[in-house]
């Protein structure tokens, strides 16, 4: 059995992927900036940049995406191992780095994997990945991500309900100034909220 890794492991295993993600993120912005061109004009032409530009930043390829998230494999397999205080520790080294503001994607990923047959496991790392991400960037796509989720979890006839609750417990119970409603609270009430009520519920029917 693999042993379980240390935090001090975990901050120095992201630490090594700081400089790549920078350099990745940055080349990328750039791509994206050259091929959109001014930013004054209308907006209809403005819009009709934006696939160019994206796919300009695109072709640079997922860069270190992918050590970031064979890092976040064994990191929420320990964060739903743990308590919650070293949860709080846990989300902590993992806010220090780069590779945060890959959660996003990595919960998306989670859900793909999901949907294409996955072990139940992706659910408990996807929904660990959006407790630690925390809505640390925006809390709606941090709850469209949740809810494609969920929505993958009963394509795949498992039940999100008592992950959710188990991860809420493990989750920040502070609000911040980057989302309305404390973590703990938007996972264990997810599917009471409005965008559950709205964008999940009617596409369960």
């Amino acid at each position: 059995m693999k042993d379980e890794p240390s935090l001090k492991e975990i901050g120095e295993r992201l630490e090594r992927l700081d400089a790549p993600i920078r350099m990745w993120r940055e080349a990328r912005d750039r791509a994206f900036a050259a091929a959109f061109g001014p930013k004054q004009g209308k907006l209809s032409n403005l819009m009709a940049r934006l696939p160019q530009a994206a796919n300009a930043a695109a072709a640079l390829g997922l860069g270190p995406r992918d050590e970031a998230f064979a890092a976040f494999d064994e990191i929420c397999d320990l964060y739903a191992r743990s308590d919650p205080a070293r949860c709080a520790i846990i989300r902590g080294v993992v806010h220090e780095h780069e590779a945060r503001g890959l959660l996003e994607d990595y919960i998306g990923y989670a859900s793909r994997i999901l949907k294409q047959g996955g072990r139940p496991e992706w659910l408990e790392r996807g929904i660990a990945a959006a407790s630690i991400d925390d809505q640390r960037r925006d809390y709606r796509d941090w709850l469209m991500a949740l809810g494609d989720l969920y929505l993958s979890a009963r394509a795949a006839r498992l039940d999100p309900t008592p992950v959710l609750k188990r991860m809420a417990e493990r989750s920040n119970p502070e609000r911040h100034a980057a989302s309305p409603t404390p973590t703990r609270e938007a996972l264990a009430k997810f599917e009471d909220s409005a965008h559950f009520m709205t964008s999940i519920l009617p596409q369960l029917r």
